[in-house]
């Protein structure tokens, strides 16, 4: 057990590290990328207050309804229910970004997002406490607005700040950035499936069934109350799907049994990309199939 535990708190150390910095990354990416102006006009639009009320409300209650009808093994019903209660993760613009997604909104649901995931965590861990009521305890606020929030906001005001300052710099220093992103984010993706390797043969046809319908399911939410753009669909159907793990690891972490579902939430954030293959593969038909204009540079990505 002690060693089972010690290995769980070097997993933690460990992923702690690659998110945090990948979040500071694409918080100042975005910055250079996105223009603040652009985020604010955004959070005046009708799918920008679509899209709270669905990440917070719907997906949430869809989790509830999937782990109450399928008979998924508690383990699995705990981390989905984690996950869907943990949602703002900024590194969704990259999605976004490649799937044609209106990266200003992405930005403002993803601020705004995170901040209300913090301060709801004690009221909404009350809809996993039935599973695990030993494991789940709301780590302080303080504490989760300087892992999760400060490591994003700072830098991306860092990025706002150089954009107006400095334009030109901003935009050579932008793909650069980009493209080390990028190299980050897959040495990451290497390192979930090397830590989720060994766990992948104890996941059983239900639990893999619940992850499919939980990821297509909240993607289908998102794009059908997005509204009529293609690039809102695009963005609330990801910021519906892909929760933040830096809440969810805060979550898990604030106690000895959560430690033990950090190579578990490895399985799930393996798969749950997997899983939304197909909606990226008919998102990018669709847009073809509607003659959508060319994509615009990503420094020139607000709306107008």
């Amino acid at each position: 057990m002690g060693i089972e535990l010690t290995a769980a708190l070097g997993l933690r150390h460990a992923i702690e590290f690659a998110v945090q910095h990948l979040v500071v990354l694409m918080g100042f990416v975005l910055g250079l990328a996105v223009e603040a102006s652009a985020v604010r006009r955004a959070m005046r639009l009708p799918a920008y207050a679509r899209g709270l009320p669905t990440v917070l409300l719907a997906v949430p209650l869809l989790a509830l309804v999937v782990v109450h009808v399928l008979p998924l093994p508690r383990l699995a019903a705990g981390i989905l229910l984690l996950m869907a209660i943990s949602p703002g993760v900024p590194s969704v613009a990259i999605a976004a970004y490649r799937q044609r997604g209106d990266l200003s909104l992405t930005v403002a649901l993803s601020l705004t997002l995170s901040l209300a995931a913090i301060l709801l965590l004690p009221l909404s861990l009350r809809l996993v406490s039935d599973f695990f009521p030993e494991v789940f305890r709301a780590p302080p606020t303080v504490r989760l607005l300087e892992k999760v929030m400060l490591p994003f906001l700072v830098p991306l005001i860092a990025g706002w700040t150089l954009r107006a300052w400095q334009p030109a710099l901003a935009r050579r220093l932008l793909r650069p950035l980009l493209w080390l992103f990028k190299a980050v984010f897959v040495c990451a993706v290497l390192a979930l499936l090397v830590i989720s390797a060994s766990r992948l043969r104890e996941v059983d046809g239900w639990t893999l069934l619940g992850m499919l319908v939980m990821t297509l399911g909240s993607a289908l939410l998102g794009h059908l109350l997005g509204g009529p753009r293609p690039e809102d669909r695009t963005a609330l159907a990801l910021a519906a799907v892909f929760g933040n793990p830096s809440i969810a690891l805060a979550v898990a972490s604030a106690t000895d049994q959560g430690l033990r579902l950090l190579p578990f939430m490895c399985v799930y954030l393996v798969l749950r990309t997997l899983a939304l293959s197909p909606y990226f593969l008919w998102n990018k038909h669709r847009l073809r199939q509607g003659a959508e204009p060319p994509r615009r540079d990503f420094m020139h990505s607000g709306r107008t």
